[in-house]
C-alpha cells in the first residue's frame, strides 16, 4: 500500500533526523488521507522540526488528521493549546482524547485542575480514571500513582 511505504520512509526520515525529506514524505502521505501523517505534520510544525515553528499550521493538521480518524490527535492539539495558554481549549481537547480512550489525557486533566484548592476532588477523580486504563504505559500509570499520593497543592 502506498500510504504504507510513504510512511515509513518518512518516519525513517524523521528518525534519521532527516526532517525535510520526513516532512516531504508525510505531506505525500497526508495528501493520500493518512491521518497518522496529518497528526505528525502538525507535530513537525508545532516543534519546527524541518520548518519553522507555525502553531496555526499544527493546528490545522492536527484538525484534519482528527477528522480523519486520529484520535491521538486530541491529545497533541489539547497540548499545543495549553502551551499557547489557551486553558479553555485545552481542557476542550484533553476531555475529548480522553473520551476517545487516551489516559494520559486524564492525567493531564488532573493537572489542569489541581490549580484551584476547590478542584482537588476533580483532579483526584481524573487521575483515579486515568488508573483505570488497561493500556496507560507504565510510567503515565506511575505518575498518576505518584501524584495520588500527594497533596494536590503540591503538584
Amino acid at each position: 500500500m502506498l500510504e504504507e511505504t510513504l510512511f515509513n520512509a518518512a518516519d525513517a526520515a524523521y528518525d534519521a533526523a532527516d526532517y525535510a525529506t520526513a516532512f516531504r514524505l508525510f505531506t505525500q502521505c497526508a495528501e493520500l488521507g493518512e491521518s497518522a501523517a496529518m497528526s505528525r505534520l502538525a507535530l513537525m510544525c508545532d516543534l519546527g522540526h524541518g520548518v519553522p515553528i507555525d502553531i496555526e499550521a499544527a493546528v490545522a493538521w492536527d484538525l484534519k488528521a482528527i477528522e480523519a480518524g486520529c484520535t491521538s490527535s486530541m491529545f497533541n492539539l489539547a497540548v499545543t493549546f495549553r502551551r499557547c495558554g489557551q486553558i479553555r481549549s485545552s481542557r476542550l481537547w484533553f476531555e475529548r482524547a480522553l473520551d476517545a480512550g487516551h489516559g494520559e489525557a486524564a492525567i493531564e486533566l488532573a493537572k489542569l485542575y489541581s490549580v484551584s484548592d476547590r478542584e482537588a476532588d476533580t483532579a483526584i477523580a481524573y487521575l483515579r480514571r486515568a488508573l483505570e486504563f488497561d493500556d496507560l504505559i507504565d510510567d503515565d500509570r506511575a505518575e498518576a500513582q505518584e501524584l495520588l499520593a500527594r497533596d494536590p497543592r503540591d503538584w
